[in-house]
């Protein structure tokens, strides 16, 4: 299953998807003091940490003449920790929709026709753009807002419950999650709906990046300035840098996840986003993780259940009570430890590593998208159906051969050939997408790799 992204209702500039100004005004914003909604233990201000003075004043790991003793840096961490905040609806000011999102499965049953995605359920999730309208001194600081409709019949309500809940450990865990989306807070509507409320420092999909990479082929370009005296290749080495970059960001995201007990299981170009899609701002590129709404648990007591009291209560409250039909997020749970039982996972450790094995041929497909997307033509058909028609029937098995020399034959992939070739980047993509799932590595195993690990040629800045 998947979330897919559709255009929005309202018009949007083709150089700004959602809509936001060029140049941000780089203000957070703070619930009053007097709001009930407000929990006790929330710091305002700490919902954006980068921001906010405490931040500031805060002392850098790099400009510390000693390693901090560990106690310390247990301290350091939990202050970055933030809290999900309720807010009231008067707090948020909504601007305009940009997106959608529509609910679909995988379907290959029948063996005669084409897998395909299709569409399930009747309403979809909107995505706008909006403000925090609190008072103080960080009014007026735009975020992401993401509307689950209330429809009853529907199993929307589970899925904002299970994104909530997994921002929620993820963020007050010890571990970096600097590549996963901010959750700001969450608040009910006028009629029901959930709304989730995002930090906006990332907000372009990869498939839109994807999409005006294949538009501006490097091969065609003709970008004249001093620094081309210096490289005549400028614009193919800044491509493959701002490529690398997402690929990096994209599994320290996934290995936190994983590190914290969670599977994404939604893995696609519009569940990562960047910062900028300006290549020439490579070198300050955020790279983060969003739809978390199909995660799973693979902590012990999730899988084992022999969870505590709190844990057995929070899957309860987890559950939809006005949803009397198949619940779509535990059913494609189910879907995966099937899979899991039917090769041959039977331990709880099995489980938890065929699912993480699972996640990693999601991404495995997404690298090949940035990677064969951006070098392609506007007309070549390269989405994430026609790549997995290709790994698991056209090459299976055989990636750096069999479907190295399909694209061979075409011009256009002749630098990204030579790439992939020249780091080791074709061993990657089998190994991520292996069809032994025994066989593939993990998110930190894969940052290790040569390809990952290479030395980048574009070391200059515009």
């Amino acid at each position: 299953l998947r979330m897919a992204a559709f255009p929005g209702l309202a018009p949007v500039k083709a150089d700004n998807p959602c809509g936001f100004a060029a140049a941000r005004r780089g203000r957070a914003v703070s619930c009053p003091p007097q709001s009930p909604s407000c929990s006790s233990r929330c710091s305002c201000p700490s919902l954006f940490p980068e921001r906010g003075a405490a931040a500031a004043a805060r002392p850098s790991p790099r400009n510390r003449g000693a390693p901090a003793p560990r106690r310390g840096e247990r301290q350091r961490r939990r202050a970055k920790q933030v809290d999900i905040v309720q807010f009231d609806r008067s707090d948020i000011l909504v601007n305009k929709q940009v997106g959608s999102l529509s609910l679909q499965v995988w379907n290959e049953a029948d063996a005669s026709s084409r897998p395909y995605f299709e569409d399930v359920g009747g309403a979809t999730v909107r995505i706008y753009t909006g403000e925090l309208a609190c008072s103080g001194a960080y009014q007026g600081s735009e975020v992401i807002l993401k509307e689950y409709p209330f429809v009853r019949g529907q199993s929307f309500s589970s899925l904002a419950k299970n994104e909530v809940s997994a921002h929620a450990r993820a963020q007050a865990s010890e571990e970096n999650c600097e590549n996963i989306c901010l959750l700001l807070g969450t608040y009910e509507g006028r009629i029901g709906e959930r709304w989730l409320v995002f930090d906006s420092s990332c907000i372009y999909p990869v498939s839109y990046w994807a999409g005006l990479a294949s538009k501006k082929s490097v091969r065609k370009q003709k970008n004249w300035s001093l620094l081309t005296l210096i490289d005549p290749e400028i614009d193919r080495h800044r491509r493959q840098a701002f490529i690398l970059s997402i690929l990096k960001g994209s599994l320290k995201g996934l290995a936190s996840l994983h590190k914290n007990d969670l599977l994404h299981q939604n893995l696609g170009p519009d569940s990562i986003v960047l910062s900028s899609v300006d290549e020439k701002q490579v070198r300050g590129l955020r790279v983060k993780l969003r739809e978390l709404s199909f995660s799973v648990s693979v902590s012990e007591a999730s899988l084992r259940g022999g969870g505590t009291l709190a844990e057995l209560w929070q899957q309860s409250a987890n559950r939809d009570e006005n949803y009397e039909g198949v619940n779509i997020r535990e059913e494609h749970e189910q879907d995966l430890w099937r899979r899991a039982t039917q090769s041959g996972c039977s331990s709880y450790f099995q489980k938890k590593n065929f699912g993480i094995a699972d996640d990693i041929y999601q991404l495995g497909l997404v690298v090949m998208y940035v990677i064969f997307k951006s070098a392609s033509d506007p007309d070549t058909v390269f989405d994430m159906v026609t790549l997995k028609r290709y790994v698991d029937i056209t090459f299976a098995g055989s990636i750096g051969e069999d479907f190295r020399a399909f694209l061979e034959a075409d011009e256009t992939f002749q630098d990204t050939i030579a790439w992939l070739d020249e780091h080791e980047g074709w061993a990657l993509l089998e190994a991520m997408l292996h069809q032994d799932w025994k066989q593939r590595p993990t998110a930190e195993s894969c940052l290790l790799h040569p390809f990952l690990q290479q030395t980048l040629k574009y070391q200059y800045s515009q």
